[in-house]
């Protein structure tokens, strides 16, 4: 598990000033891993429904989840809608690996101090030996840009 940490961690030493503007996302919504729909959203939110998320103003976005890890370039319109392309890992009820990610969503009342309205379905696969993980989450939260 250290090991882990290490390898999320140093990378982000040797990162020009530039990679750290940009916005930070918390987002709420139950995630589906895989053993059938998913549950409902819990009162108040547990840590398994939460999303984060932290986008660079070069629109590279690093996502983490119960469900996994990811890195993704992400391209945003102007009327608010986005979409995120990128590769990590997921894990679900079947087991992990690595693969594909994908995610699209809509950011809207950018206005106030607190920060935009933040609205996302995000999809990975992981393939792994003898298995594929495919979490599927919607949620929804705030992203404050900086």
């Amino acid at each position: 598990m250290a090991h882990l940490r290490a390898c999320l961690i140093l990378p982000l030493f040797f990162c020009t000033s530039s990679v750290w503007a940009g916005g930070l996302a918390i987002r709420f919504g139950p995630p589906a891993i895989g053993s059938g729909g998913p549950n409902p959203v819990s009162i108040p939110p547990d840590v398994r429904d939460m999303g984060l998320s932290f986008v660079t103003e070069k629109g590279v976005e690093y996502n983490m989840a119960a469900t996994g890890l990811s890195i993704a370039a992400r391209d945003k319109s102007k009327w608010g809608g986005y979409t995120s392309l990128g590769a990590g890992l997921s894990w679900s009820a079947n087991g992990g690996g690595i693969g594909p990610y994908a995610a699209f969503g809509l950011e809207r009342g950018c206005g106030g101090w607190i920060g935009c309205f933040s609205a996302e379905f995000s999809q990975s696969l992981g393939f792994g030996f003898g298995h594929i993980a495919s979490p599927t989450a919607l949620r929804l939260g705030i992203i404050k840009w900086f």
